[in-house]
């Protein structure tokens, strides 16, 4: 017989596998909005002069809540103590921690639906959750959308054991959340806004899912109970901005305004269709389990309004919204399988049609796991951007780097390489298509010797990172000039899931660097 420590314990395997096999990091928001500026404020340094005031004239913080780079920046303040130096050797106990946290939402989720739905439903939403093909790559990594959902659960399972799911009058329906009727005690209204609170803090637009489980508090007709819940997860939230309060001047929530103008200004950078976006569930969840959750869940609409309407809005609102990336409605996923399964076991039980199919039922469930069994044992072992994290690790192990420059004179933009894994937050030097080569190479010395910026001042560098192959030699022999001396020293290949990336979409850049030491100047 399955159990919860049998899921919990395979869980753990494959993400153990996901922590030392699926290194680098997937997309810019899973590092260098979490793990560059962490990384940074441990070593005393100012990650793009995201804090304010400190060597710079900026008024206030980055558009961005601080309280989970915090964490992280606590983190890595610990290694470093602890004599673990090595930026990959760091990133290694990163995912070993975010392995173990991912394993609440599993705990949680199985936990809430045991209580609502019995232990069959329960089960499989635990082997779902844990075994996902892509999920355990995403539990390792730095992505608050995932970060989020163990406090999230942990606070809807808190409510449910208080007694919150119970019956109710709504334009004249009747919803059977929960044969218990007891009203909630308080002490679990606090605890769980406390918890969800701290959700928010995490990830902004969690609060949806927490501000729709306060409506449905009231909607049950406990009004007292919805201003306590309330109260409770506003001032969790607000202790995660405290920093608003104590560093940047005095003015509370700094960085949820700025952060909602920021998105006012940029909804648009990431359009998509709203159904093409809807079917990212497919995406993360593969047919036909997936098409099977997806009826399950608007199923349980009426039976469990407490666990859908907050996950249905949350969707709706990112369907709704113009700016659509597929790891936004990570919050809502395991409230999505959760109540799949729960809506999709009661309609096969009730189904004349699947009491005399289920030989076509176990076939679907048995493809579904052949299939994921592959995907899983792809992103399980996939190392993503693994040539800006070599390259810049390649640096940290020579010792000797004092800067470098990012060369892609070939091309347009301004990609980012991740200076955790070099150890070093100096000011490095970008040259693309656009870039004065001449003026920048003539301006270094003086750079060097400027503090404006003390905290990543610019000295002159001593490497150059070549980005592809196309007109290398002309690049090579245009740094020459400038540089007397130039020795090659490696080339650092892209890894096969970023070629296969590159394959499916060719939008998705192949990056190949090739690095070269000179003598610096000063």
């Amino acid at each position: 017989m399955c159990s919860l420590r049998s899921i919990l314990l395979v869980a753990l395997a494959v993400r153990l596998v996901a922590v030392f096999f699926a290194p680098g990091f997937l997309m810019h928001d899973d590092h260098f909005l979490t793990v560059e500026p962490a990384s940074s404020w441990a070593a005393g340094k100012n990650f793009n002069n995201w804090l304010p005031g400190v060597d710079n004239d900026r008024a206030h913080p980055e558009p961005i809540s601080f309280f989970y780079p915090g964490v992280l920046a606590g983190m890595f303040t610990v290694l470093r103590a602890c004599g673990v130096d090595d930026p990959c050797t760091q990133m290694l106990w990163i995912r070993l921690f975010h392995a173990l946290w991912s394993l609440l939402t599993i705990y949680f989720a199985v936990r809430i639906v045991r209580l609502v739905a019995g232990e069959r439903s329960a089960m499989t939403t635990g082997w779902l959750l844990a075994l996902i093909g892509v999920l355990p790559n995403f539990a390792v990594r730095n992505l608050v959308e995932v970060v989020c959902q163990p406090l999230l659960l942990g606070g809807f399972y808190v409510l449910l054991r208080g007694g919150a799911m119970r019956s109710f009058v709504l334009a004249g329906k009747v919803f059977h959340d929960h044969a218990d009727r007891r009203d909630v005690p308080w002490k679990h209204l606090i605890v769980a806004g406390v918890i969800m609170g701290l959700a928010v803090g995490v990830r902004y637009q969690a609060g949806i899912i927490v501000a729709l489980t306060g409506a449905v508090i009231l909607l049950q007709g406990a009004a007292l109970r919805m201003v306590v819940f309330g109260c409770a997860s506003l001032f969790a939230f607000f202790l995660t901005q405290l920093d608003d309060v104590l560093l940047w001047g005095g003015q509370p929530f700094q960085h949820l305004t700025g952060y909602f103008e920021y998105n006012k200004e940029h909804a648009g950078n990431y359009p998509s269709a709203p159904l093409a976006y809807l079917s990212l569930i497919g995406y993360f969840i593969l047919p036909p389990v997936s098409i099977m959750l997806l009826w399950g869940f608007v199923r349980t609409w009426r039976s469990h309004l407490m666990l859908f309407l907050p996950a249905a809005v949350f969707l709706l609102f990112h369907v709704l919204y113009p700016n659509r990336q597929e790891r936004f409605i990570l919050p809502a996923l395991p409230l999505f399988v959760m109540l799949g399964v729960i809506g999709w076991h009661q309609w096969v039980e009730s189904s004349s049609f699947w009491k005399e199919h289920g030989g076509l039922h176990r076939w679907l469930w048995r493809s579904f796991w052949v299939v994921n069994a592959l995907v899983l044992a792809v992103f399980s072992t996939t190392y993503s951007k693994r040539c800006r994290v070599e390259a810049m690790h390649y640096l940290y192990d020579q010792g000797d780097c004092v800067n470098f420059i990012h060369e892609f004179t070939h091309a347009e933009g301004r990609p980012q390489l991740p200076r955790h894994y070099a150890g070093l937050w100096v000011g490095y030097y970008l040259m693309n298509e656009d870039a004065d080569v001449e003026y920048i190479v003539s301006v270094m010395p003086r750079n060097a010797l400027q503090k404006a910026h003390r905290l990543e001042h610019q000295p002159v560098p001593n490497y150059i990172l070549f980005v592809d192959d196309t007109g290398l030699s002309d690049r090579v022999s245009r740094m020459q000039r400038h540089f007397p001396g130039l020795t090659y020293r490696t080339t650092i290949e892209p890894g096969w899931f970023d070629l296969l990336l590159h394959q499916l979409n060719p939008v998705n850049k192949v990056e190949r660097i090739h690095i070269y030491s000179m003598t610096a100047k000063s």
